[in-house]
């Protein structure tokens, strides 16, 4: 089967779309916000979706703080050295742990920012 130079290139680019696509959908997501937690506070009102928040201290950028919102759908896992996740309730955030926020939406323009989470991973000590 010989393929017209118009449909060489037209399947060239296909191919591409599909590995670029390929590539995007198994690539690991980094995570939005990264950091120390500085000090958190827990809501003990059962009818608020928010459960808690956590303010981090940003080590990538040096000079701010990120108010993090936890809620009742938001996942905690914590990291072992091997890389295994387990799932954690949030007790387990505790001041000084390093911790991965996947965040919903964009930071709020106060500050600090707030941004809601998604996800929370508590990092590993080195």
């Amino acid at each position: 089967m010989k393929l017209s130079p118009l449909q060489t290139i037209v399947f060239i680019v296909i191919l591409a779309g599909i590995a670029y696509g390929a590539y995007s959908a198994t690539i690991d997501q980094l995570p939005d916000v990264s950091g120390t937690v500085v000090g958190n506070t827990t809501v003990n009102n059962s009818t608020n979706p928010t459960i808690g928040t956590v303010y981090l201290y940003d080590d990538t950028n040096n000079s701010s703080n990120t108010s993090v919102i936890i809620r009742k759908n938001t996942k905690i896992y914590k990291e072992d050295k091997n890389g295994k996740q387990t799932s954690v309730n949030m007790s387990s955030i505790k001041n000084g742990c390093k911790i991965d926020v996947y965040t919903v939406g964009d930071p709020t323009n106060t500050i600090p920012p707030q941004v809601i989470s998604e996800r929370i991973v508590i990092k590993a000590k080195k």
